[in-house]
C-alpha cells in the first residue's frame, strides 16, 4: 500500500477523503463521516452531500484528495468512530 508524507505524523498509509471530510481537521465541523475501503483496500470518507450524490448518481460537490491515515483516523475518532458502510 501506497504511504503519504504527512507534516504532522510522518510516513502514514494512505487514505481518501472528499475535501469537506479533510477540512474537518481545520474547522473541527463535520460535514458528515461515511467511509468505506476501495478495491485497493484504501479507507475512504464522504460527507453527507457527497454520500447523497453518490446515491443519486449524480456530480459530487467535493472532490477527492489523498490525505494521511492517521488523519483520516483522527476525523473517524472526531465522528465517534461510525461503522464501515458497504
Amino acid at each position: 500500500m501506497k504511504e503519504f508524507d504527512c507534516p504532522n505524523h510522518g510516513a502514514q498509509r494512505v487514505a481518501i477523503a472528499c475535501t469537506a471530510v479533510k477540512a474537518t481537521l481545520v474547522h473541527g465541523e463535520s460535514p458528515g463521516f461515511h467511509w468505506f475501503e476501495d478495491d485497493r483496500e484504501i479507507p475512504c470518507a464522504l460527507c453527507d452531500d457527497c454520500r447523497q450524490a453518490t446515491e443519486d448518481d449524480t456530480q459530487r460537490p467535493h472532490a477527492l484528495e489523498v490525505m494521511c491515515g492517521a488523519c483520516f483516523e483522527s476525523i473517524w475518532n472526531m465522528n465517534d468512530q461510525p461503522p464501515r458502510i458497504s
